[in-house]
């Protein structure tokens, strides 16, 4: 089997994030990209990030059309599954409908793009088709590549780190970490040791800036858990501009 270019597929186990801007007020953040991740598509994923200037984060829509991975876009697009209730989630937080075709249009597009009001993330770069699948012992020679658990104990450290750095930086809104398995790793992004719970089961936890939230994966829970989770975005935003509104203020009237 050939193998990937190592020192472009470290570059991109540093430096690459996900999809969209850490202006947008509203983070989601997954384990990893899932898909079928065969040596083709892992070349050309790193082919296309390079020639794009190795950012941190693209745009989702113009990385689709690049790699020609287009049945989420056009003029009827099916409703990605992972994504369906995450846009769900963005949608009830900013008031606006949920009907399939309402986020439909969405996905289609706003979801995702260097311009909009969502950042993508994964907290592990590398793509895998599931939990178990591990193809970069065959295709690369890089030492913490030998296995998954390597892998994961070598990079997750740092790139929690730098998630953590961003958050501080930019201080979105909310950010929704998906994935019940990984919540140890939800924990410490937020800086936490446990979640508050919501009336309706919903993990949480806010600081000044930030909403941190913990779910399921988005396919592996319902509609309505994930409308619960944008109705507690919205409660929380409004109490915390009751809270400003009712401090006092310092100063000549």
């Amino acid at each position: 089997m050939s193998m990937l270019n190592d020192q472009l597929l470290e570059a991109f186990i540093t430096s690459f994030y996900g999809f969209g801007n850490y202006q947008a007020p509203y983070w989601f953040v997954g384990m990893e990209e899932g898909g079928k991740a065969t040596y083709t598509d892992i070349v050309k994923q790193l082919e296309i990030w390079d020639k794009w200037g190795r950012k941190e984060l693209i745009d989702v829509i113009e990385y689709a059309h690049e790699i020609g991975f287009t049945q989420w876009y056009g003029d009827r697009p099916r409703l990605q599954s992972t994504w369906r209730n995450l846009i769900r989630v963005f949608l009830i937080a900013e008031g606006k409908p949920t009907d399939n075709e309402t986020m439909r249009q969405y996905q289609k597009n706003s979801w995702g793009t260097k311009g909009g009001d969502i950042c993508l993330m994964e907290l592990m770069p590398l793509p895998s088709p599931d939990a178990t699948s591990w193809l970069y012992d065959k295709i690369s020679k890089v030492p913490y590549l030998t296995s998954r658990k390597t892998y994961e104990k070598y990079v997750v450290g740092s790139r929690i780190a730098h998630i953590q750095d961003r958050i501080m930086r930019y201080q979105p809104k909310a950010i929704v970490c998906y994935g019940s398995k990984h919540d140890k790793y939800w924990k410490k992004i937020a800086g936490i040791e446990s979640w508050k719970k919501s009336s309706e089961g919903v993990r949480y936890w806010k600081n000044n800036s930030t909403l941190f939230i913990s779910t399921k994966h988005p396919t592996r829970s319902t509609n309505e858990h994930f409308h619960n989770i944008g109705k507690l975005i919205v409660k929380l935003k409004s109490d915390s501009l009751d809270n400003a509104a009712q401090s006092p203020t310092s100063g000549d009237d």
